[in-house]
């Protein structure tokens, strides 16, 4: 097992990307905590988990609160005694990744710069973020103590390309790279490593569901998969990056997609 004794926080754990990072780990031997504000969802992850063998437990977290997220590594210290891995991969665009409990009044869909509200960008970056440098900041002082630890970021290809009527989501995608590029300079010194994975587009929970409600108000949209990442997919490349085979590898940006044949 490449894991065994490791303990993991998966933040966004409950579905997606991070349900299959979480089971992943814990395949490999992680002590996985699941991290979610959705935690019916994370303790059907759990379950599953403890189903076939592994160790997990869950704690919710709304990580744009600082308290919640300091709250989680409490939890997951009293609960395991140390952490060695966190990955964050929670967040989403309003009204297409994320579920419409989550986003109260906000609109159903993304807005054009000429459009778009105060309230709407401070939601965004608060979830794309503001959420992962909580999470980070809640744990970089217990791996700066122990000198060891692995961070796994997440960002998308609207970092890179930009996604119209989408700014807000875009820059704080872009944000999270350059985060990860200077979190890596700061803790290299305590033997941590922190990378960030960037895909193009995934066939995860909310996607599919995304699809499901254009269907009920009656915008059909074909999609073909066969260019989108599984999330069993990303979740190898998690395993990667939190695994001794990426100990010399750190402030690197993995871009996760396949390239679309020209003029498609």
């Amino acid at each position: 097992m490449k894991l065994k004794d490791k303990v993991a926080i998966v933040v966004g754990g409950a579905s997606g990307i991070g349900r299959a990072s979480a089971t992943l780990l814990a395949q490999e031997g992680a002590k996985v905590m699941i991290a979610d504000v959705l935690i019916e969802n994370a303790n059907k992850v759990a379950d599953n988990i403890k189903a076939k063998g592994g160790e997990a437990s869950t704690v919710k977290v709304d990580f744009r609160k600082e308290e919640d997220c300091n709250e989680m590594v409490r939890v997951t210290l009293e609960k395991y005694g140390k952490i060695d891995i966190l990955v964050n991969t929670a967040g989403g665009i309003v009204g297409t990744l994320l579920p419409t409990n989550l986003t109260g009044n906000l609109p159903v869909r993304g807005a054009p710069v000429a459009e778009q509200t105060k309230e709407l960008w401070d939601w965004m970056i608060d979830m794309n973020l503001n959420g992962p440098r909580n999470c980070v900041r809640a744990v970089i002082n217990h791996m700066i103590e122990r000198r060891s630890g692995k961070i796994v970021l997440f960002s998308s290809v609207a970092a890179l390309d930009g996604l119209p009527n989408n700014s807000d989501y875009s820059a704080a995608k872009a944000g999270i790279i350059a985060f990860t590029k200077a979190l890596a300079r700061e803790v290299a010194p305590y033997g941590i490593q922190a990378n960030c994975v960037t895909p193009s587009a995934t066939w995860s929970e909310g996607r599919q569901a995304a699809m499901e409600r254009s269907r009920q108000e009656g915008r059909e949209i074909k999609v073909d998969t066969s260019g989108l990442a599984m999330p069993e997919e990303l979740a190898e490349a998690v395993l990667f990056l939190v695994s001794s085979g990426s100990d010399h590898m750190s402030g690197q940006n993995i871009i996760f997609g396949v390239p679309m044949p020209f003029g498609r």
